[in-house]
C-alpha cells in the first residue's frame, strides 16, 4: 500500500472579537493528486478544525473572492495548485474579518 504525501499548511488566525492578537496553525494535509489552495482549506476546515474561515465562492475565479497570499504572493486559493508546504494569509492584515477572510475583496 503506497504512503500518501502529507504537506503542512501554516494559516494564519485572527478573530478580532477575541484574539489580541493574530497566531499561525499547522495542519497536515494528504496530498492526494492535484489539490488547489482552497481544496487544502476545506479539507482542514472538514476534517481537522471546523473554526477555520475562508471565503468560498465561484471555485472558479471569476469572483476573486478566494485572493490570499501564499507565501507571500497574491494568488486565487481556487486557483493555485500545491505540491509541497506552504503559508497562506489573508490578502489583507488589516482588515481581517477573521483568519484568511478580509472586507474590501
Amino acid at each position: 500500500m503506497e504512503e500518501k504525501k502529507m504537506i503542512k499548511v501554516k494559516c494564519f488566525r485572527f478573530d478580532p472579537k477575541k484574539d489580541e492578537s493574530p497566531y499561525y496553525d499547522t495542519f497536515e494535509v494528504p496530498l492526494n493528486g492535484l489539490l488547489s489552495v482552497q481544496d487544502c482549506l476545506l479539507y482542514i476546515r472538514e476534517n481537522l478544525d471546523p473554526s477555520l474561515a475562508f471565503f468560498i465562492n465561484c471555485r472558479l475565479g471569476f469572483c476573486r473572492r478566494c485572493l490570499v497570499r501564499v507565501n507571500g504572493k497574491s494568488c486565487l486559493a481556487c486557483l493555485t495548485d500545491v505540491e509541497d508546504d506552504f503559508t497562506v494569509e489573508p490578502l489583507l492584515k488589516d482588515k481581517i474579518i477573521r483568519d484568511l477572510w478580509s472586507k474590501g475583496l
